[in-house]
């Protein structure tokens, strides 16, 4: 996927209004990386998150900011 391509599903999602909050496998789908690639970004900080219990929790935000900030 291009970056046009991530901005339209990001669009597409707000659209269905998605949560503020979002557990780790909605970020996942939304940026359309798999499950190795999106625990990598959440335990180096890349993607800024937090854990509650074992889950793990992005803001709407951070996601958004990570996909217009990244090469």
């Amino acid at each position: 996927m291009d970056h046009s391509e991530y901005r339209e599903a990001l669009d597409a999602y707000k659209q269905e209004r998605l949560p503020v909050v979002l557990t780790a496998a909605e970020a996942m789908d939304l940026l359309g990386v798999g499950k190795n690639t999106m625990y990598r970004l959440l335990k180096s900080g890349e993607l800024p998150a937090v854990r509650i219990g074992h889950s793990w929790r992005l803001t709407l935000e951070a996601v958004e900011y990570f996909l217009c900030n990244r090469s």
